[in-house]
């Protein structure tokens, strides 16, 4: 009997709560409400709205009231009425209801709550949120440089500013080429950034590289920054930056061949990029001046390959040379041989000597090339080439100089040109012994001669 009586208790208890879940579903009814911001963030001296969501639950609900009770009025400023009768919900049947606000451009950022009372049915307390915060506080104002070359480490700074009126701490900053051609040199790619100062800014130094594999161009970087603001919510921004990678080449210029006629430049790209329509020119300098055409285009070239540009150059650099051609002193050659009227032979050298040195200066020739890089910018460049004093006793400047003095062999250097002409004062002091000797011997034959007898003195003396 215990058993059985058990039994029946079990099979009750399950069934009276079996009734009682049923009815709960059936009977159950209220009224649902939802809050949204519009817009999330609100910027101070902007305007937002709340929206409240209303759906019946169950049975029809009627006589349906909100009202806004508690907020602080300094900082959301009511637009319109904020107690608002909706009326009649059917079962399953949504409304929404607009409560429209004003920050002030004062407003500190921060949360502020609205508390709303809803009537009909039953009484209901919630609380609506505004977040208030600047709708863009922190920007990149500036890159610089802007272009950077291939192979070649580069310190870029990115300028960054806060626009907003409260200071940003532990701002992380992330930078990323998508290509994973531009790379950080030396570390990663995140830098973090202690503080920045309400309408302040601050400079981020990032090195980064080119890829050798890369080609010129633009490419962008994808920037990203994070921080926390004054609500404690995490900001993030995200930026594009347009990175270019360099068109430009480098050349060198050396010195191949000089003859009498034409002198001769290897032009050799020493850049990663080819250089089209080169022109090599030799510019008007004090040190050079070219006969004939001045300038010669070389074409297309390629990274590491070179080709020959030729001209005709004159040397202008000695202030004892006119036209190429060195001047000597001239010397008096009359009278005596004795020196000079008004000087003597070894101050006329030491004045050849000092015009021929100070006539040497600067060897350097100005060369000038012109291309056009890869994005079709025409570009200049200026190279200095060492002229040795070899090379341009070769250039075709150079001719014989006849002074007053007699006909001498033009020089390179005013070593030679005093030699020469010492050498030909021996020759002609050499003549003068000469002579003199010739001279001597004939007057001792003279003497040494027997006198002469005539025809009569001679018959007398027999």
């Amino acid at each position: 009997m215990k058993k059985i009586y058990c039994a029946i208790t079990c099979v009750l208890s399950c069934l009276l709560l079996f009734n009682t879940l049923g009815s709960y579903n059936a009977s159950a009814e209220g009224l649902q409400v939802t809050f949204t911001t519009n817009p999330t963030i609100v910027a101070p001296g902007t305007n937002g709205y709340i929206q409240v969501n209303l759906r019946s639950l169950g049975t029809s609900i009627s006589n349906i009231g909100i009202t806004a009770t508690s907020w602080d009025v300094n900082t959301v400023i009511a637009q319109g009425d904020w107690n608002i009768k909706v009326g009649s919900l059917d079962s399953g049947e949504s409304s929404s209801v607009i409560f429209e606000f004003k920050i002030p451009s004062t407003a500190s950022p921060g949360l502020y709550q609205v508390l709303f009372e809803i009537s009909g049915g039953e009484y209901i307390k919630q609380t609506a949120i505004i977040q208030v915060q600047d709708a863009t506080v922190l920007d990149i104002t500036s890159v610089s440089p802007t272009e950077i070359s291939i192979g070649t480490a580069t310190t870029i700074y990115f300028n960054l500013t806060n626009n907003g009126g409260e200071s940003i701490q532990n701002i992380l900053f992330t930078w990323k080429d998508l290509n994973s051609l531009i790379l950080p040199v030396g570390a990663d790619n995140r830098i973090t950034i202690p503080s920045i100062g309400a309408e302040n800014y601050t400079k981020i130094p990032v090195d980064m590289i080119a890829s050798s594999g890369i080609s010129p161009g633009v490419y962008p970087l994808t920037i990203l920054l994070e921080y926390y603001d004054q609500t404690g919510k995490k900001q993030t921004v995200n930026s594009t930056v347009g990175l270019q990678i360099s068109g430009k080449t480098t050349f060198d210029i050396v010195l191949q061949t000089s003859t009498t006629s034409t002198t001769t430049f290897a032009v050799v790209n020493t850049g990663a990029n080819t250089a089209s329509s080169v022109v090599v020119s030799i510019p008007q300098q004090p040190s050079y001046s070219t006969s004939g055409t001045s300038s010669t285009s070389l074409g297309n070239l390629a990274a590491g390959d070179y080709t020959l540009a030729s001209f005709s150059l004159t040397s202008t650099t000695s202030n004892a040379t006119r036209n190429g051609t060195m001047q000597f002193p001239s010397f008096n050659r009359t009278g005596t041989n004795g020196p000079p009227s008004g000087g003597n032979f070894t101050d006329g050298r030491n004045m050849f000597m000092n015009q021929s040195f100070s006539g040497r200066g600067n060897n350097q020739l100005v060369v000038q090339i012109a291309y056009t890089d890869v994005f079709g910018i025409r570009q200049t460049i200026q190279k200095r080439v060492n002229i040795s004093s070899g090379s341009t006793s070769r250039f075709s400047s150079r001719t014989t100089t006849q002074g007053n003095s007699g006909t001498f062999p033009g020089g390179s250097s005013s070593q030679s040109q005093s030699s020469g002409l010492s050498n030909s004062i021996i020759y002609v002091a050499i003549g003068v012994i000469g002579i003199i000797v010739v001279v001597v011997v004939i007057q001792l034959g003279r003497k040494k001669k027997l006198p002469h007898l005539s025809k009569s003195e001679k018959g007398r003396k027999e």
